[in-house]
């Protein structure tokens, strides 16, 4: 294979170490730039723009790794070795087996904590020079390119997809595409604040932005793009998103899916056609969470969206979590109430439990029971039991559960069954009763 470059970022609290990782890089790679750079403004702020989605707490990352000056390190691997291996995530992974035992040494070395940087494949590669250097990827294989090397991270949008109208690589750092058309769809006060439509790039699109749960539109385009590529039939596909230049909101574009949700086809009448097709598009999607290892938490009809090509498209991966890798949104550790009420969907399995299976079970069991929709049901239900994902909360926020739910009886009461918000809080009530007596039998 032929060469290829590769970067390696010191940043401020490994610095310690840098003479020794420069002696090692200069014995197992060609070593063709060293350059010594600073981010210009917040670093918090830097450190999530450069690591995009990937980053799910920017303030940790400056306290662990510093915002001071860092080293950067372009190096030259004239025997690249890719093979599939366990680099510690999720799944196995395909990268440069050289690059990455350089990588987890200096990780050591450091003291840990990611407190250095590297890239694993050329595509990687091309992303992250840009956005340190100022020059694209070929500019490097040409030579140290002249003039002014400095950080160029993109002030607008922050992440597109390679597989969208055109690809990350290709952006310049500081462009920021845009909506075309754009008008105001739903608005959503509790956590997300807008939703407008429009086109970006010619594609239909949806923009979602919020101002709550920021991180949290993050971790939407990171799952939602690891979803569409196992099943592309039946989730939309990410397009794009970006933090805000204060990092107080965020925004994610998706290919906007055209039809209604199951909740209204189910409110006219599915018919079985329809239930066979649907119950095919189910058990894709819930191959789909297991080969990933994602679990979508809040699986019901509302959804679960038919698209122009006849398919259910599973929406909102906001607050999705990563089986291996649990990471939770910090707005969403904060409001208690929130995290163990609004996922009532599996309110009977007990609280912080989750299940996207048994959801997708109840799911078919609205619909016509056709033979496809029994069998398809008969394999969620086999299976569902080792797709269980948990979080239980302390016990002091049980203890809060316990006087939020007596305080929820106490409204009903005092507003009677005819109320037009009883049934609003008789649903609450049941689920933190529900998923509280679950939890401490």
């Amino acid at each position: 294979m032929a060469s290829e470059l590769a970067l390696f970022v010191l940043w401020e609290k490994s610095r310690f170490v840098e003479e020794r990782i420069l002696a090692d890089l200069r014995r197992e790679t060609s070593v063709r730039y060293v350059k010594e750079l600073r981010f210009e403004g917040d670093p918090a702020l830097a450190f999530r723009r450069f690591y995009g989605p990937r980053l799910p707490d920017a303030k940790r990352k400056l306290r662990n790794c510093g915002g001071g000056a860092f080293l950067l390190v372009i190096v030259e691997d004239t025997a690249p070795d890719y093979r599939t291996i366990d680099a510690g995530g999720r799944l196995p992974t395909y990268c440069n087996v050289r690059l990455h035992a350089l990588k987890k040494r200096y990780h050591r070395w450091a003291g840990g904590g990611h407190r250095i940087h590297g890239t694993m494949e050329p595509g990687e590669f091309a992303r992250d020079v840009l956005m340190l250097t100022g020059h694209t990827e070929a500019e490097w294989l040409a030579g140290v390119p002249e003039g002014t090397v400095a950080p160029r991270l993109p002030e607008g949008w922050s992440a597109v997809s390679e597989t969208a109208p055109f690809a990350a690589r290709t952006l310049e750092p500081g462009l920021a595409p845009v909506l075309e058309d754009r008008r105001l769809f739903l608005e959503n006060k509790y956590i997300n604040d807008t939703f407008h439509v429009g086109t970006f790039c010619g594609v239909p699109a949806i923009e979602k932005t919020s101002t709550k749960a920021v991180w949290s539109i993050g971790n939407e385009y990171r799952l939602g793009s690891r979803m569409h590529a196992a099943a592309p039939a039946v989730v939309p596909m990410p397009l794009a998103w970006r933090y805000a230049g204060d990092g107080r909101s965020a925004s994610v574009v998706t290919a906007r899916v055209s039809g209604p949700s199951l909740t209204e086809l189910l409110s006219k009448g599915v018919t079985e056609a329809q239930a066979d097709g649907f119950a095919a598009d189910i058990l894709t999607l819930a191959d789909a969470l297991k080969a990933t290892g994602i679990v979508h938490r809040d699986l019901f009809t509302d959804n679960l969206l038919l698209d122009a090509d006849g398919h259910l498209k599973a929406i909102d991966w906001q607050l999705a979590i990563d089986r291996a890798d649990y990471r939770e949104d910090p707005w969403v550790v904060r409001h208690w109430k929130f995290r163990y009420v609004v996922f009532g969907v599996n309110r009977e399995l007990g609280l912080g439990v989750w299940n996207d299976f048994h959801a997708l079970g109840k799911i078919l069991a609205q619909l016509p029971q056709t033979p496809a929709v029994v069998v398809a049901a008969r394999k969620l239900a086999a299976e569902a039991a080792s797709m269980t994902s948990a979080a239980p909360p302390d016990r002091p926020t049980r203890v809060k559960l316990w006087f939020y739910a007596l305080s929820l009886r106490l409204q009903m009461f005092l507003r009677g069954r005819r109320h037009r918000k009883y049934a609003q809080l008789e649903r609450r009530w049941r689920t933190v009763k529900c998923r509280y007596s679950a939890a401490t039998n």
